[in-house]
């Protein structure tokens, strides 16, 4: 599976931040926050072959928002929603509830995962269309990277899947119907490497396909303009009286004259266009 980042991952910053990054991998909580994608990404890696395109951190137009992880391949277009939430959730259509440890009963859950899920994958329909390329539909998955999660679903509006059924998910991407070729794939696969790197990839449509051939007509050189020739008008009055030739004899020798000029300057156009 290829993928398709930032050219320059985000950095930890000095002093404060990176002491904050160092205790963040060290301690359980902080490790699925930050490590869950590259998990997640992993176990994709492992599971799907070469035909498939993972994009991370895609970034949102007008925002300093990131898309989740996307995932392009030949059964079609998933937008994967990775979060490291636990605790007791509820879902039921596009409702999310989480169980409150103080009172111990369920209140709407900030954000809703399910609704973020599916304006995600909107918003990804809104710039694929804005650059005008062509899509299948866009389908939204909540994933849970974290093991200590507990979800009670009732017919919920985009598919949940928790980290142990992360097999099931990729045999499930695995047998469904395929619904783009190789061609569309890499179309695809280039629209995002230059939405994530622009001022690195080469955008689709100004000159190239997206196999690389030229898609401009070739340059047509100026042909040779020739002057017109206007037959020379010959005035043989003194030799004509010389020759004692009928009129009609002059006629035949003039035309006959015209004839050679223009076989000769037909020869000479033929070497000047052949050398």
């Amino acid at each position: 599976m290829k993928l398709i980042e930032p050219a320059e991952r985000p950095v930890q910053k000095e002093g404060f931040q990176k002491a904050l990054g160092q205790l963040q991998k060290a301690l359980p909580f902080g490790k699925a926050d930050v490590h869950a994608d590259d998990e997640i990404i992993t176990r994709f890696m492992r599971g799907l072959n070469n035909r498939y395109v993972m994009v991370r951190d895609l970034p949102v137009e007008d925002s300093d928002e990131k898309f989740p992880l996307i995932l392009l391949g030949p059964t079609g277009l998933i937008l994967i929603n990775v979060s490291s939430a636990q605790g007791f959730f509820k879902a039921r259509d596009d409702t999310w509830w989480e169980l409150s440890k103080a009172t111990q009963g369920y209140n709407p859950g900030k954000p809703n995962l399910i609704k973020q899920s599916l304006e995600y994958a909107e918003k990804l329909d809104q710039l694929l269309n804005k650059h005008e390329k062509s899509h299948p539909e866009i389908v939204p998955v909540l994933l849970f990277a974290n093991p200590g999660v507990n979800i009670e679903s009732t017919n919920p509006a985009i598919r949940i899947v928790l980290m142990d059924g992360m097999d099931s998910l990729i045999g499930a991407i695995q047998n469904s119907d395929e619904v783009l070729g190789p061609s569309e794939i890499n179309y695809l696969a280039d629209t995002f490497e230059f939405l994530e790197n622009p001022e690195k990839a080469i955008p689709m449509g100004e000159g190239e396909d997206f196999f690389g051939r030229d898609l401009l007509e070739p340059e047509e050189k100026p042909g040779i303009k020739l002057p017109k020739i206007k037959p020379p008008k010959l005035s043989l009055s003194g030799f004509e009286e010389k020759l004692k030739f009928t009129p009609r004899q002059w006629l035949i020798i003039e035309v006959l004259m015209i004839f050679v000029i223009l076989i000769l300057l037909a020869a000479i156009i033929y070497i000047l266009i052949a050398y």
